[in-house]
């Protein structure tokens, strides 16, 4: 299949990239124009510029709120399938950067949806990278996708319109959309910026005290291979069942930031202190993010390989070396 995939690269995409490029997909891609660039697909700036394939992607520059450019990417290429990965990811970020947030993560969403519905309609599959964030404060755990959503960050205002605006597609146009509410994903290998990462990058450091947040909230994690093979399970399926639903994708179990900490003392070996509420608490804190998992099981066969001290463990490799 020809697939088009958004944010590659980013800690997510780069990795599914591989992965469907091994299973003999094409794959097309977005590249935002800058003069230099660590990104694993901005190598070769002549080859992007034409949209030539290189290895089996073809990358085209580009940029979430250019419509018309957007439209026409998509019009050249022509996708079966549509993941949309890309977006502003950090949730602190978004209390500072709201319009910034907005227009990438909302506003970026629409334009890639409308310009598809447009330039590619036969498209299969639009899967759009939503969060377990949507969910904000909740009293019933796990939660379920009926749950009512309660933004708590201008970042989960952002995903939360935006799954509004992909379920008004399918019920008005039929527009083949898949909303994904994902779980705190971990396993990235070179970004040490999100919790469980920073822990084990502090903690192998050795240095003491480990500085770290609120000890209090509870999380659903789930590790990026797993993560990853939703996705594509989602892009290979023919289950028209899953058209225009939301789908959890997490593990059903949740533990406090503390608890992870020690967790991960454990398999580092970190002997020293640690400093909780370090940094200063986050306006309106989620005490609690568990989802259940029983649709994702139920409409895409999906269900978790590792557990969480299978994930920290080869997570805490990556930084060994």
């Amino acid at each position: 299949m020809r697939i088009f995939v958004t944010g590659m690269t980013g800690f997510l995409g780069h990795e599914l990239g591989q992965i469907l490029l091994k299973k003999g997909h094409k794959l097309g891609t977005l590249a935002r124009n800058v003069a230099t660039s660590d990104r694993p697909i901005a190598s070769n700036t002549e080859s992007m510029i034409r949209g030539e394939k290189q290895s089996g992607v073809s990358y085209f520059y580009g940029d979430l709120t250019d419509y018309l450019n957007i439209y026409d990417v998509l019009n050249t290429f022509k996708p079966d399938v549509i993941i949309h990965l890309a977006a502003q990811t950090s949730v602190a970020y978004s209390f500072t950067h709201t319009t910034e947030v907005f227009n990438v993560n909302f506003l970026g969403a629409v334009n890639m949806a409308e310009a598809a519905r447009r330039a590619v309609p036969k498209l299969k599959r639009f899967i759009f990278s939503g969060s377990v964030e949507e969910y904000g404060i909740q009293t019933k755990f796990p939660s379920k996708e009926t749950a009512e959503l309660h933004a708590a960050s201008p970042y989960a205002v952002a995903k939360i319109a935006t799954e509004k605006h992909l379920k008004y597609l399918y019920d008005a146009y039929g527009f083949p959309s898949i909303i994904f509410r994902n779980a705190n994903s971990y396993g990235r290998r070179y970004n040490h910026q999100f919790v469980i990462e920073s822990i084990i990058y502090q903690m192998l450091q050795g240095k003491s005290p480990v500085k770290l947040g609120d000890p209090t909230p509870f999380r659903d994690f789930v590790f990026e291979p797993d993560l990853l093979s939703a996705y594509v399970l989602a892009a290979e399926s023919n289950n028209k069942k899953i058209l225009g639903e939301s789908i959890n994708i997490g593990t059903g179990k949740s533990l406090s930031i503390k608890q992870l900490a020690e967790k991960i003392r454990k398999i580092t070996g970190y002997k020293g202190k640690i400093q909780w509420n370090s940094f200063p608490k986050r306006s309106l804190e989620i005490p609690k993010l568990e989802v259940d998992n029983t649709k994702a099981k139920k409409l895409l066969k999906w269900k978790p390989k590792y557990s969480l001290d299978q994930g920290l463990e080869i997570t805490t490799s990556y930084y060994r070396k």
